[in-house]
């Protein structure tokens, strides 16, 4: 018994020292960033090298409190006396910008601090583990979302050159997820701007491109300017007592146990939207809530 206790630690501590430059799959991201990126072979096999497995990344996604909490838990995280009042503190501050934000894209800024609260508590909390590390540990040792997880590696790889970031200093959250907003490499890449005109995008530091940059993602992802969030409805019947926009072209039917009652909505074009930023109704549920608080 000893003897198998003794090799399990060494196993474990082997895989979580793991020279992701050695991997079995490494080889083709390392040639893929080499020869269609322009990378210098040996930048890439330091950086997995200075990669580190961390295998609470793996229990996270397995389990996300998306998946595994109530509804009644899920919200009372996120609807908080002092989450609001924060929440209202920031429309206050940043005001010029979120309704720049909302007449340019059409999002109402209490959607976008929702976001923004939900997300980081206003940028409180954007992350503490090193993004290499997320996306290393889950690029390669995912058992169900490796490949995703290994092309925002390439993401971040890309991002890092392009925005001058430390690859081996930038923090975020388990996933890779980055910056006020939290968006993973790819959304970075393709949905952040530049909205305080310094030429230059940065989630990290700037509110007001973070502001932008999530008013952008939900406009590109199907927001509509005049479209409801959801609708609460009858369970039966549910299309009668719902007349939708002339514009919609989602009608998703929801229900929620809030305090022991079950209740039926219907979402909009514009839940889908907050629901592509993850892939939650819940959390879509939830930035909606906290957005009808403010």
């Amino acid at each position: 018994m000893k003897n198998l206790l003794f090799i399990t630690v060494l196993t474990f501590s082997f895989l979580s020292e793991a020279d992701y430059s050695t991997h079995k799959d490494s080889q083709m991201l390392i040639d893929e960033l080499v020869n269609e990126h322009g990378f210098e072979e040996a930048y890439v096999i330091e950086v997995l090298q200075n990669a580190k497995r961390r295998d609470e990344m793996l229990r996270k996604v397995a389990n996300p409190a998306e998946k595994t909490k109530t509804w009644d838990d899920y919200k009372a995280i996120f609807i908080k006396k002092k989450r609001i009042s924060d929440g209202k503190k920031f429309i206050k501050e940043n005001i010029n910008t979120l309704e720049r934000a909302e007449a340019e894209f059409g999002v109402p800024k209490e959607i976008i601090t929702a976001i923004l609260g939900v997300e980081t508590n206003f940028g409180g909390n954007m992350g503490s583990f090193r993004v290499i590390d997320s996306l290393t540990t889950l690029g390669f040792d995912d058992p169900r979302r490796s490949k995703f997880f290994r092309n925002e590696l390439i993401q971040f790889f890309l991002l890092t050159r392009e925005n001058d970031i430390d690859i081996l200093k930038t923090k975020g959250s388990y996933a890779g997820a980055m910056g006020y907003s939290q968006f993973i490499s790819s959304s970075y890449r393709a949905y952040a701007i530049d909205y305080d005109g310094d030429g230059y995008v940065d989630l990290f530091n700037s509110v007001e491109d973070a502001i932008g940059s999530i008013a952008n993602y939900l406009k590109r992802h199907g927001w509509k300017k005049e479209g409801k969030v959801v609708t609460k409805v009858y369970p039966n019947n549910v299309r009668k007592f719902y007349k939708p926009h002339k514009s919609l072209t989602q009608f998703i039917p929801l229900t929620f146990i809030e305090k022991g009652e079950e209740l039926h909505f219907i979402g909009d074009d514009n839940f889908r939207a907050i629901a592509r930023y993850n892939i939650s109704d819940v959390y879509a549920m939830a930035v909606y809530y906290l957005a009808e608080e403010f």
